[in-house]
């Protein structure tokens, strides 16, 4: 088969695997985003890594900001849908025990994905429609669903002197910062921050840092 056809096949099989091209532009796009910024990355870029071509992309997404939007929707829900699951109103009767059983699973998912982690340190860290946008669809529905937990400590004096706010902003300040940049610490300590002991002590100091001792 001439090479020009043979491409056209391929490209042609690509394009209408709708279901897994679209998995691939998502996961190509988290990559590229999180490492050149919204700024930075291309749409070309993102094309290539995910082995389609570029204008295949306004099959899927019909922007820049769309695929971005998709991108976020897609992988940051899942500490969201965590929370959900594991963390009941009936749980809120013993907080500190609540927040011992469900904050480190919901603080495991920043360093399991650390390329969202630092695209979410991005946006959250320039204001922007983009900030608004990921305020308002991702970072508030998380404090809503944490909230309570954050204020059933502060009721039985586990936080110490700081607010339920104070205390839910110093946790994922320092989760974000920690488990967005891998490379980073690596790079200046040595360690491998990637390694399953190093995030356990790391999601454990976290923890201990708003937990006041009974």
């Amino acid at each position: 088969m001439p090479r020009a056809k043979a491409a056209n096949a391929r490209y042609a099989k690509t394009r209408y695997d709708g279901a897994e091209n679209r998995r691939l532009v998502l996961e190509a796009a988290l990559t590229v985003f999180s490492d050149l910024g919204f700024a930075g990355a291309s749409t070309r870029a993102i094309a290539s890594r995910a082995g389609i071509e570029q204008g295949h992309l306004a099959y899927y997404f019909p922007s820049k900001l769309a695929l971005w939007q998709q991108v976020i929707e897609a992988f940051a829900r899942e500490g969201e849908l965590y929370l959900a699951e594991h963390l009941t109103p009936d749980m809120l009767r013993d907080p500190r025990q609540a927040a011992r059983q469900v904050l480190p699973g919901y603080l495991r998912s920043y360093a399991e994905n650390p390329r969202l982690t630092r695209l979410m340190l991005q946006e959250f860290s320039v204001l922007s429609e983009r900030h608004a946008w990921v305020v308002e669809t991702i970072g508030k529905p998380v404090w809503e669903r944490l909230r309570p937990l954050f204020q059933a400590l502060a009721n039985v004096g586990a936080l110490g002197d700081a607010t339920p706010e104070i205390a839910y902003f110093s946790m994922i300040g320092s989760a974000l910062i920690t488990f967005g940049n891998p490379d980073l610490i690596a790079a200046m300590t040595g360690t491998d921050p990637r390694a399953p002991v190093w995030i356990e002590r790391a999601i454990d100091h976290m923890i201990a840092q708003i937990l006041i001792p009974a």
